[in-house]
């Protein structure tokens, strides 16, 4: 009987993280940067940003590592890849049938 205040008061905050875990927009969901259009104002403050630091990039580069990188938020890069990958192991059993063939002719 006399814990029935201190469960009252772990349910409220056991419900009160559910809720914020469920509904709330907590840190656990990063926001990523959307793909799309390179914004040339983004890009002359990313120039001028990296230049102050004494890097000095050109402006086509950081376009470039842009669209990369949206690339990669979207996916793209990575079926990209696997399209590589497949056409390099379908090369390779080629390559092992034709020198297995030669060898056996």
């Amino acid at each position: 009987m006399p814990f029935y205040f201190f469960f009252g008061l772990l349910g409220l905050v056991i419900g009160g993280l559910l809720t914020w875990f469920f509904l709330a927009d907590h840190p656990f969901e990063a926001t990523e940067t959307p793909g799309g259009p390179v914004d040339p104002v983004e890009v002359s403050l990313l120039a001028q940003e990296m230049e102050a630091d004494g890097i000095a990039v050109d402006e086509a580069t950081i376009v470039k590592l842009l669209n990369l990188h949206g690339a990669y938020v979207e996916g793209r890069i990575r079926e990209a890849r696997a399209a590589a990958e497949k056409a390099r192991r379908d090369a390779r059993i080629r390559a092992r049938a034709a020198k297995s063939s030669k060898d056996a002719g």
